[in-house]
């Protein structure tokens, strides 16, 4: 056993930093191991962290910080032998797997980084080691991955390839962090080198063998001519993974070659913010979409080469003040377009019109891409599905403007896929989604704890496997503002802007809250933003609404209207955008049209009445600021004078 490190600091210092190598590896699949065999499951990482993790960490010169159950945490004072004691300790577990099913291996993924930590008498910390343990969770199973720092000082003192991952964007780290995946295959050549003779010895004899069999067999098959030659289908070609694709690099269409950093910049930061936007996705990393800069590319080749079903590819034209954007989105088999859109901008600050056309696009390229997804799964597996199937034919389903059904029919599937898969993050959170949208939209009088205690046990043991899943970090925001915690829930909407600035939906949620908190100017400064981003957003009915709700509480009852008719446009069913246009047309004296929305409020849900749209609010009246509830309850004599029932 490696003992832990061990400082006694000089009198007078709380605080050590040193610059050393952080290693951190941690076990794939634990929880669901656990869940399968506790006591088995036990037994092998004991064994595998005895035999092989431990020692290995020890023959390197590292030393071990702590284990925390299912992994560990040491540094290395040589970034080389802490790769180097990586790259052993994953071919030692690949030897201990060896003969296990498939849902049986124990494997490992570890991250490395070279950083300054804070050293303690048993323990680190600081952003090196935050650093780590991020590069840890992109790893595959049984994979490397390191920092930029680490693969410049490895690169050229050991024979390794990289792919490089990209900038990833790390909580709580002010810059990018550029991640390599360490090509742990290409370090078996010298081995299979030494073992070269031997397997052409052993060929020969199996040759000889083999001739041997072959014509006994033709002398055999001569003398039965009435056996017919079975017909024998090559094994298909691996396909590509569903939700997968590559952002090929934008062209600069301007005459103006300086401005390819422009181009550049909408493709890298795509590439980034589409695998945050799409949990379970294989984007193909930005240095190798760059290999094809200006070049000639096919669809169908550049699918074969990068394994993946669609490619994105764009163009950007600058001219005087005016900016515009093309992008397609091309499925790589058939090479089918499947999506264009265009954007046009006036081009002011260039970094923020670059984080709009990039939010937009990753938000709806993502929409495009489930929708595609889930109908070729419903094509190709109409009767058995697999949990990946079912997931994103409920995304499909829940990304539409919401509606008591969709929210039944989107559950059924993810908890279809839980019950294929328990631990399956995305219909973990997905089941939560829809009992929260049932609360927050109003859509049944009861039951409304009931709701949210599921919601918030299934959101914990998604965030439990998952600490970062976008989908889960949503809902627990949701949950918050359901709960009127709305402060809270802001900083959890903070939080998933973080993880994913392309997405209108935490720009909505974070106006709601500033809204129910009587802070009016910024909620409708919030519900601009997820507008910008989010224009043609199916979720765009519920801002819409809220933002009709300021203006009304602002005394622009014009402006309400009209916002509140477009809300009502885009989500027809929702009753609550008839009954707030019918109680603002009141209020400003336009009765027919305020009797004529009432009409289609009491369509939708004729029992309501004043007493129930206020007793069904999405969250509890009372926690709400003193500002919010006085203007809210202007609506209560709106609907009064529209001809809604009291009671």
């Amino acid at each position: 056993m490696v003992s832990l490190l061990h400082i006694d600091p000089l009198p007078g210092e709380t605080l050590e930093r040193r610059l050393t190598t952080i290693f951190v590896a941690d076990l794939a699949g634990y929880s669901r191991l656990m869940a399968h065999d506790e006591e088995g499951t036990h037994r092998r990482v004991v064994a595998l962290f005895r035999d092989v993790l431990e020692p290995a960490i020890e023959a390197h010169g590292g030393t071990l910080i702590k284990k925390t159950g299912d992994g560990v945490l040491a540094v290395f004072a040589s970034v080389v032998e802490a790769v180097r004691c990586a790259i052993e300790v994953q071919r030692g577990a690949v030897e201990r797997n060896a003969g296990s099913l498939s849902d049986d291996v124990i494997a490992l993924r570890i991250g490395i980084n070279l950083g300054d930590v804070i050293i303690e008498a048993d323990d680190i910390y600081g952003d090196g080691v935050n650093i780590a343990a991020r590069l840890e969770g992109l790893a595959d199973h049984g994979g490397i991955v390191v920092s930029r720092s680490v693969r410049d000082h490895v690169r050229d003192r050991l024979k390794l390839d990289f792919d490089d991952l990209g900038e990833q964007i790390i909580k709580n780290i002010p810059r990018p962090v550029r991640a390599f995946r360490v090509r742990i295959e290409n370090q078996d050549k010298s081995r299979q080198h030494k073992r070269g003779h031997e397997r052409l010895r052993r060929l020969a004899a199996s040759f000889a063998l083999a001739a041997a069999l072959l014509l006994g067999s033709a002398t055999w098959w001569f003398l039965n001519p009435d056996l017919r030659f079975p017909v024998v289908t090559p094994a298909a070609p691996e396909r590509p993974a569903r939700l997968s694709i590559v952002v090929l690099p934008f062209v600069n269409l301007g005459a103006d070659p300086q401005q390819d950093y422009f181009a550049d910049g909408i493709t890298q930061s795509l590439t980034t913010d589409l695998s945050r936007a799409l949990p379970g996705s294989f984007v193909v990393a930005r240095g190798t979409a760059f290999t094809y800069k200006d070049k000639e590319v096919e669809p169908v080749q550049v699918g074969r080469d990068l394994g993946v079903r669609y490619l994105l590819e764009g163009s950007v034209l600058t001219a005087g003040d005016r900016l515009r954007v093309n992008a397609r989105l091309i499925e790589t088999g058939p090479a089918n377009e499947v999506w264009a859109e265009r954007f046009d901008s006036q081009r002011e600050d260039v970094l923020e019109i670059q984080d709009q056309i990039v939010a937009r696009l990753s938000r709806t390229v993502g929409l495009q891409l489930i929708d595609i997804a889930a109908r070729r799964s419903e094509r190709e597996r109409p009767h058995d599905p697999t949990a990946i199937d079912l997931v994103m034919r409920g995304q499909a389903i829940a990304n539409r403007p919401a509606t008591s059904d969709t929210m039944i029919a989107a559950r059924a599937l993810f908890q279809q896929a839980v019950e294929h898969d328990p631990d399956n993050v995305d219909a973990l959170a997905g089941v939560a989604g829809t009992y929260v949208y049932e609360v927050l939209n109003s859509y049944y009088e009861t039951g409304r704890e009931q709701r949210l205690r599921e919601a918030r046990a299934l959101v914990q043991r998604a965030l439990a496997l998952d600490p970062r899943h976008i989908v889960a970090l949503k809902i627990q925001s949701a949950i918050l503002r359901a709960g009127g915690q709305f402060e809270d829930a802001i900083a959890a909407s903070e939080t998933v802007i973080a993880e994913n600035p392309g997405e209108p939906w935490s720009y909505k949620e974070i106006g709601l809250n500033e809204l129910y908190l009587g802070r009016f100017q910024e909620a409708l400064r919030w519900f601009a933003k997820a507008d910008r981003i989010g224009p043609r957003d199916p979720s765009r009915w519920i801002w819409l609404g809220a933002m009709g709700r300021v203006q009304f509480f602002l005394g622009h009852n014009h402006e309400a209207i009209r916002l509140l008719r477009l809300s009502a446009n885009a989500n027809p069913n929702d009753v609550r955008a008839y009954a707030l246009l019918a109680a603002v047309y009141a209020s400003a004296g336009r009765h027919e049209e305020a009797v004529a929305a009432l009409e289609s409020c009491l369509r939708l849900r004729p029992d309501m009445t004043i007493n129930r749209f206020f007793a069904d609010w999405s969250v509890p009246l009372p926690a709400t600021s003193p500002d919010y509830l006085r203007e809210h309850e202007r609506f209560r004599e709106g609907l009064r004078l529209a001809g809604m029932p009291q009671d």
